[in-house]
């Protein structure tokens, strides 16, 4: 069942679509309608990501909390590690003690799901309200904003994949930083940790997965995926590092 075909969603959806619609009719003023588009699609993450920047500030707050109470974490997994149920009495003695809940952050995190929902619905939905959804339905260097990497693919349009495959390319690209950032702040964060599983070391390599679904979905959204993922990475280290300092 489509969620946004409920009234209430599909008006918030709506006002989001003519929210930026106007916006980037305004800066079409200036650059072509289809950049135009674009850079609306920009400024519309950015201010919702500056929004939910409470929000993000939280979530580090928490990893750095819990990071740092892992080395007497790992003292008390092995001094009862053949006793589960003493284990799990002594951490949560030790989160309470500590002031720290070992679930700090997950409800933040959860509080941007609808919010982010939204935004990525308006530019990966083909109709809003009824509606074509005009913000697909613009060109940049002859690529439809609708149009994906794969349908373009798949259908040898070669000439409209300079786009697609450039943002393609810029995703990777924050991903694999993100990573590597990632990775420094969670040595920054712990640094008695022992060496990653390979299973840690498997799911660091996520991110990437990110560049498979840009490459599945509209234009439009691949650019709010990039936005959005490069404002996720700074912003991480930005707010790790300063509550390490705190």
């Amino acid at each position: 069942m489509d969620p946004f075909s409920f009234p209430p969603f599909a008006a918030v959806l709506g006002g989001a679509s003519a929210l930026i619609t106007s916006m980037a009719d305004t800066i079409a003023g200036a650059v072509p309608t289809g950049v135009a588009v674009l850079i609306a699609i920009a400024i519309a993450t950015l201010a919702v990501r500056a929004a939910l920047i409470p929000v993000g500030l939280s979530s580090a707050r928490a990893q750095v909390a819990r990071a740092r109470l892992a080395p007497r974490i790992r003292e008390l997994q092995k001094r009862h590690a053949k006793e589960a149920p003493r284990l799990a009495s002594a951490t949560q003695e030790l989160y309470r003690a500590e002031g720290v809940s070992p679930f700090a952050g997950m409800l933040p995190s959860l509080f941007q799901v609808p919010i982010v929902s939204v935004v990525y619905g308006v530019f990966t939905r083909v109709t809003i309200a009824g509606q074509t959804n005009a913000l697909l339905a613009h060109t940049v260097l002859g690529t439809p904003l609708g149009a994906s990497f794969a349908g373009l693919a798949a259908a040898g349009a070669v000439g409209q994949l300079v786009l697609p495959l450039s943002l393609l390319v810029v995703i990777a690209a924050i991903a694999l930083l993100s990573r590597c950032l990632a990775i420094r702040s969670a040595r920054l964060m712990d640094p008695t940790a022992p060496d990653p599983t390979r299973l840690a070391r498997v799911l660091s390599w996520l991110p990437l997965l990110a560049v498979v679904f840009a490459a599945l979905v509209p234009v439009a959204a691949s650019v709010y995926l990039a936005v959005s993922m490069a404002w996720t990475g700074v912003e991480r280290t930005l707010a790790t590092r300063r509550w390490l300092t705190v």
